[in-house]
């Protein structure tokens, strides 16, 4: 599944969260999932309001609505890579992630985080491979 620039739809089991009186109800990833959710589920998740703080602001179930810069796509990552460090930096990586996940960042199917970004580019620099690491593209997205 390619990442698309649809208003956002959050995952099955994420919760959501439909208290319109919280304080940080606009700032709310819970809360979002649940003004942006379609019809697709006939069943969700739902934070329960018997376990909200009347205190929003203590809410312990608050996320973040900030979206993070989120790469996608590995297919020309390892192109600069010299042949020597090659197959070790691969094997290295997939190590790290896991084969499933080393694949689905290559066939586009899930992101890479600030994060798996930064451990490629400490791999990278590990090696003295020149320049920055390459990704197909670049978008914006929520962390579910």
């Amino acid at each position: 599944m390619k990442h698309s620039l649809e208003k956002p739809l959050a995952p099955y089991n994420f919760s959501r969260c439909f208290n319109n009186q919280c304080a940080k109800a606009n700032n709310c990833l819970h809360r979002l999932a649940a003004l942006c959710d379609t019809p697709e589920y006939p069943s969700i998740r739902i934070i329960n309001p018997l376990c909200i703080p009347e205190d929003s602001n203590q809410c312990s179930y608050f996320q973040s609505a900030q979206k993070v810069h989120v790469a996608w796509g590995i297919s020309h990552l390892l192109d600069d890579v010299p042949y020597k460090n090659l197959q070790v930096l691969k094997s290295q990586l997939i190590a790290y992630f896991g084969r499933g996940k080393y694949y689905r960042f290559y066939r586009e199917e899930c992101y890479l985080s600030p994060e798996d970004q930064n451990y490629i580019r400490q791999k990278f620099r590990q090696y003295n491979v020149q320049g920055e690491p390459i990704f197909d593209s670049y978008s914006d997205e929520y962390k579910w």
